[in-house]
């Protein structure tokens, strides 16, 4: 029987569309399908399908199995939202109950994954193997369970696979409270994590057992890249060879984004197709060297099998990432139809792996790197011609035209980014790091048991490779490496971006379908609601150690304080709409308001500030911020009214008060951490006047002023917590505030996300 012969094996494509549908339909609401409803679904759907096979049996070849076809899409999507509720359950339950937020515990665990080691300490993974003297209930709940731990001031001797004994203070999961905050709960989800807690230093660590396992083999494979190219020379070898991302600074992933080639970096799908092309070509080798083989078992099978396995063992060093994982699969469905010489159309493999993935863990579907990978291969399969050659130049780059386009909508939604040199960086890059660096690394890595010598030559040659490419990249103009930073993405701009650049990439006799790319400018230019002329907002962020506001007005934009170091406000501000800065006011030069501004004024470049009370100038043409300076634009005023300029940074409570005025006679008081007898020195009353500062003295400024409402900026100390007003707003309880002046007294939430089932107190 020659290939092509036998059965069709083909899977519906509309059935994998509806599939995705039912999962992500559960996986966007609020809550969870109860448990009995979820088991409904999925025997309903199971019957649906009985009965779509029996009617599209009975159907005959002139279109009448339309019944048949719908059926199975209904039963497809019932299926999807049915598992994804009961795999959703099922994680839910794995996570400790609320109530021991806060407990300390003592555990023997086991670190699985590799560390990620910080200035102040260690973030690692740990499978938990004992709990030690808690009680039953205790016990249950976190027996076998995964647990994410923050070692603080250490850390630093952790090897993966090892065995600890630590003392352990659960804490919970925080939900998003700022726009562009990361999701804790839904990372945790996806990397099933059932618990998160800190190491207690204080209770000696103990180390109980050696390395062991999968982990402790990518490990040691990191750890002796970086020993014999040192840590600066080696961090792009051992992210290609085991997805060790670890020493990749800050600004090296800056620059990555400012390209498009974060996908390159991290273990691609890509790369381990090419992986797998080895195992091919290893396999014709040997068959053409003992030609006898054949008559055993033939070629192309053999072949299937040998990628199949090399494949497998290459996601499994780079710790199964979604996108390795899908291209495993997809190399599996390959050798199962080769091996059983079935026909199968081009797009089969896809849509086989996409279900698998679905159907296993419908978690994928909230990764980017499922929406890029499958995305990305659904594109090239719709766009490029099978007959087409793979090795034409002119196939290369319309593959590259193709795939950059086709990702652009979901690069943009997930990263809220858009390079404008990504396909000319990625013309070069592509071929680059994926022939020369990629096989270099890996030669590396499996000359490591034959010759120490022969490994480090070869890293060293990927090394010289990606340092030559990273030189390159470091000499391209600034205006070709930046990018366009977008506002969180809203679903029907999406949904219209990638309607634009299916039609623009429709055949090419459509002489219209360049029209398509108006589809892509709602999401790339996203109207944003800015005050009316004369009227302004304030927005207080939500940071645990620190504090931010955000004032705008119609043109302008003024950041006061820029909160922790630690907090990344410069993302938050994007995500936020914000694309410059016209003046930066510092009330406080503390750890909390001033250790975000280096990054902050690095990202937007403020074309004025204000400085710190009682601090000398850093750059010429700042003022300090005290009694008398002032501000105005499109209307609105910006006063400062203490400190007084003698005594400026003489009293510890003497921060820089800020009152903002508008046109139609609308106040808001920014207190900073101002002390009492400011407040009734300062103070007159002020009619529907708004008050935002610390909480510590949010009370005296609000009775001073006769304001109408506050915000505080950060959580009170626990004896004010137990009195708080009711009526006062707290960013710690509600998240990223904003009140306009020419709206109503009650703010509203900065960040429009919703609440999903994941996260905690969710129903």
């Amino acid at each position: 029987m020659t290939p092509g012969q036998g059965r069709p094996f083909a899977l519906d494509a509309g059935w994998i569309a509806a599939l995705c549908a039912g999962a992500l339909a559960q996986l966007q609401a609020p809550a969870l399908l109860p448990h009995g409803l979820a088991v409904g679904l999925v025997a309903f759907a199971i019957a649906a399908w009985a009965l779509a096979r029996h009617l599209a049996g009975r159907a005959s070849a002139s279109g009448g199995d339309a019944v048949s076809v719908v059926l199975a899409w209904v039963a497809a999507f019932a299926l999807g939202a049915g598992l994804c509720a009961m795999h959703g359950e099922a994680a839910l339950d794995r996570r400790p109950p609320a109530v021991l937020d806060g407990t300390t515990v003592r555990l023997d665990v086991r670190v699985v994954g590799l560390s990620d080691f910080r200035q102040n300490g260690a973030r690692f993974t740990a499978d938990i193997e004992r709990v030690i003297g808690a009680s039953e209930e205790v016990t249950d709940a976190l027996a076998t369970r995964r647990i994410a731990l923050d070692w603080y001031g250490g850390g630093r001797s952790l090897r993966s696979g090892e065995v600890w004994r630590f003392a352990v203070r659960l804490r919970p999961w925080s939900r998003p409270m700022n726009p562009g905050d990361p999701d804790e709960a839904r990372r945790a989800l996806l990397a099933g994590i059932d618990a998160q807690g800190v190491v207690l230093a204080s209770d000696r660590p103990l180390r109980l057992g050696a390395p062991g396992g999968l982990h402790a083999l990518r490990g040691s494979i990191s750890d002796r890249i970086i020993e014999s190219l040192g840590g600066e020379r080696a961090r792009f070898v051992a992210a290609l060879a085991v997805g060790d991302t670890r020493g990749l600074s800050d600004d090296d992933w800056e620059r990555l984004r400012q390209f498009g080639l974060t996908h390159l970096i991290a273990i691609s799908g890509f790369h381990v197709g090419m992986v797998a092309g080895l195992g091919v070509v290893l396999v014709r080798l040997v068959w053409w060297w003992w030609p006898t083989l054949a008559h055993r078992m033939r070629r192309r099978p053999a072949a299937a099998a040998a990628a199949l396995v090399v494949a497998t063992g290459y996601a499994a060093l780079a710790g199964f990432s979604l996108p390795t994982v899908r291209t495993v699969l997809m190399i599996a469905v390959v050798a199962f139809v080769i091996g059983r010489r079935r026909r199968s159309p081009s797009a089969q493999p896809l849509l086989f792996a996409m279900a698998l993935l679905v159907l296993s863990d419908p978690f994928a579907l909230l990764t980017p790197g499922f929406w890029l990978s499958c995305g990305g291969v659904a594109w090239l399969l719709w766009c490029l011609p099978g007959s087409a050659d793979p090795w034409s130049p002119r196939t290369f780059l319309k593959a590259q035209w193709v795939a950059t386009l086709g990702l652009l909508p979901l690069g943009a939604a997930f990263f809220l980014q858009v390079p404008v040199a990504g396909p000319l960086a990625n013309l070069v890059a592509i071929p680059w790091i994926s022939l020369v660096v990629v096989p270099l690394s890996l030669l590396g890595t499996l000359l490591m048991p034959i010759s120490e010598a022969l490994s480090t030559w070869a890293w060293q040659g990927a090394a010289g490779a990606m340092d030559a490419f990273w030189w390159t990249m470091g000499q391209v103009p600034e205006a070709w490496s930046s990018s366009r930073w977008l506002p969180e993405v809203s679903g029907w701009s999406l949904a219209l971006a990638l309607l634009g650049v299916a039609i623009v990439l429709l055949p090419r006799g459509l002489r219209w379908r360049y029209a398509g790319a108006l589809l892509v400018l709602p999401m790339l230019f996203p109207p944003l609601a800015v005050p009316p002329r004369g009227e302004f907002s304030v927005t207080a962020f939500a940071l645990p150690r620190g504090d931010a506001l955000l004032v705008r007005t119609t043109t302008r934009t003024v950041l006061v304080d820029a909160g922790p170091e630690s907090m990344d406000l410069a993302r938050r501000l994007r995500a936020a709409g914000v694309e410059s800065i016209d003046l930066r006011i510092e009330t406080r030069r503390n750890a909390g308001r001033f250790g975000g501004a280096a990054s902050v004024d690095r990202a937007f470049v403020p074309r004025d500030h204000w400085r710190a009370p009682g601090t000398t100038a850093s750059v010429r043409g700042t003022q300090r911020c005290e009694a008398g300076r002032r501000w105005t634009d499109d209307g609105v005023v910006i006063v400062a009214l203490s400190p007084t300029p003698p005594a400026a940074g003489a009293w510890p409570d003497e921060a820089c008060v800020l009152r903002v005025s508008s046109a139609s006679g609308r106040v808001a008081w920014l207190t900073s951490d101002a002390g009492r007898w400011v407040a009734h020195r300062l103070a007159s009353p002020s009619a529907g006047a708004w008050v935002i500062g610390a909480p510590a003295t949010l009370g005296d400024w609000r009775a001073a002023l006769g304001a109408s409402g506050g915000i505080a900026t950060r959580a009170p100390g626990p004896s004010l917590d137990r009195r708080w007003p009711d009526d006062l707003h707290r960013v710690d309880r509600e998240g990223a505030l904003t009140w306009h002046s020419s709206a109503s007294d009650a703010p509203a939430r900065a960040r429009n996300g919703p609440t999903r089932w994941w996260h905690p107190g969710s129903p």
